[in-house]
């Protein structure tokens, strides 16, 4: 026998030490996170190479330009080079990792004359769809269970991502008409997935449990990040969307055939593992959520909408969303441009330099999840207290490392280096609001989760439209924009993590039961 710990006192249940059904939804819930992700952000980087870039540059339109700099017409093409307010290529970067302001030949050569306002609103597009199915999501997860909201939601995105080389070449409108679509449909995916943590995972393991599959998020863009310049420099910029939509349709065999509901749906699950999770206080107390035959004999209780929309806890959540994905959605849709543009580097070293901060949230997000755990297990902070201890750090050095972004000028070692910190400390949120939903309503997590990701998920097509209105024009992409973006960023992490400091909670919330009909 062993127990249960946590803050609701020790409960006694036979030890489950062996890999159980628990995780190979962890396993596969991971990679469906690592399929959002890759479907979300392989047009952010490919974009670089299918986009012509600007071409002449008015030195007159830089307010504080100080005439020291030049503009250098490349002898290879006779296209005008940036460097007014723009960097010069790094020293001691290798070679193969600098891009010229010229229009490259081959399989990368850029097809379509986008500027960047349109880059903006092709890049949002996405999240146009995408927050107005999180609340559908969660309702048919909490009534049906996940696994199907989850499943087909990425199947269908990913069939859409096989169809962006077409959709692109026929026109930018019906582009973005289709990243609309795979946001409507990805828009299903995570309400579902919090749904399938909260019916699978005990009470001791559920922020390490959330965190691990959380991690398929940085995982996805470390893929994309890293190989989409190969693909797009070997194979041509279509084989990026080919790759990364062919993978989900795989993915979605392997969730059909091993994902279920709830353990009490699972035909094959021991029963000692079975114990384990129906043992957890929180899935005790989970009685709306009912498997398939109890479902048929009684109805679960009503949702409480009012008491959701008006719990100064679950807006804390909110802000705190929203903060994380200001910042985060700024950089995972444009820093492949500002690496390009700014700092000079190339489509594969771009691409490999985007990758690295997202490696450093993945080990982050993990490692925060097992700290909290134990922090709350060894009863050492109160829930609320870790929530709030991993949300200050996830937005508080993130804000500092934007802020600094916008003085690291020229310095790509510095840049870089700011970019990882950023992102990297971004992980630990992993431990915070993103799991705040499951602490304080078991019974109704997935609708606060899809109500959070609908209201914090309006940065992602208003933050790309923004930086795009900034960096406007073949003068717009110069150092003093991109400050003022960075500056944007930190802000915003500042304001949304002292809300959450403030009003931000861990504890069981009074209507979690909901209103019995």
């Amino acid at each position: 026998m062993g127990f249960i710990r946590g803050e609701y006192g020790a409960l006694p249940v036979e030890k489950e030490s062996r890999v159980g059904k628990r995780h190979w939804l962890i396993l596969l819930g991971f990679f469906g996170c690592f399929n959002i992700y890759t479907i979300r952000i392989c047009l952010s980087i490919a974009i670089v190479a299918m986009v012509a870039p600007p071409t002449s540059v008015d030195v007159n339109a830089f307010p504080h330009y100080n005439g020291n700099t030049s503009i250098q017409t490349s002898n290879e093409t006779n296209q005008s080079e940036i460097s007014a307010d723009t960097c010069p290529e790094p020293e001691g970067f290798p070679q193969t990792g600098i891009v010229k302001a010229n229009i490259s030949t081959g399989k990368l050569s850029p097809q379509f004359e986008w500027d960047t306002k349109t880059q903006g609103l092709i890049l949002g597009s996405y999240f146009y769809g995408y927050i107005f199915t999180q609340l559908a999501g969660g309702w048919l997860a909490r009534r049906y269970g996940g696994k199907h909201p989850m499943g087909l939601g990425i199947f269908i995105a990913g069939i859409l991502t096989l169809l962006t080389p077409v959709a692109a070449n026929v026109h930018y409108g019906l582009l973005i008409a289709l990243r609309v679509a795979e946001g409507l449909a990805s828009g299903f995916c995570y309400p579902a997935l919090n749904q399938l943590i909260s019916r699978w995972s005990p009470a001791a393991e559920r922020t390490r449990a959330s965190a691990i599959v959380n991690a398929g998020n940085p995982a996805g863009m470390i893929v994309v990040l890293a190989v989409s310049g190969y693909l797009g420099d070997s194979f041509g910029w279509e084989s990026i969307y080919y790759v990364f939509g062919g993978i989900s349709s795989l993915w979605f065999v392997c969730w059909q055939l091993f994902v279920y509901n709830s353990p009490e749906d699972h035909p094959t699950i021991r029963e000692a593992e079975r114990r384990l999770i129906s043992g957890s206080p929180s899935n005790t107390t989970t009685a709306c959520e009912l498997d398939t035959d109890e479902l048929n004999e009684q109805k679960p209780p009503e949702i409480p909408w009012k008491s959701i929309f008006t719990s100064s806890a679950v807006w804390a959540m909110v802000f705190s969303h929203i903060g994380q994905n200001w910042g985060n959605y700024t950089l995972l849709a444009q820093l492949p441009t500002y690496l390009k543009n700014i700092l000079k580097f190339n489509l594969s070293s771009n691409g490999v330099f985007s990758a690295l901060p997202y490696l450093v949230f993945g080990v982050f997000s993990i490692t925060s999840g097992y700290v909290s755990d134990h922090l709350r297990q060894r009863k050492l902070m109160s829930t609320t207290n870790v929530r709030k201890l991993f949300n200050t750090l996830g937005n508080a050095v993130p804000a500092v490392a934007l802020i600094a972004m916008g003085y690291a000028g020229c310095d790509w070692v510095a840049a870089v280096a700011l970019l990882t910190l950023a992102t990297g400390f971004s992980g630990m949120t992993s431990s915070s609001f993103q799991v705040n939903a499951l602490d304080l309503s078991p019974t109704f997590a997935s609708i606060i989760f899809g109500f959070s990701n609908t209201i914090s998920n309006l940065p992602g097509f208003i933050s790309p439209y923004v930086v795009g209105v900034i960096t406007a024009g073949p003068s717009g992409q110069s150092l003093f924009n991109w400050k003022i973006v960075f500056f944007i960023s930190g802000g915003i992490r500042v304001v949304t993590l002292v809300v959450y400091a403030i009003w931000g909670s861990g504890e069981v919330a009074t209507w979690n039961q909901g209103k019995k009909k």
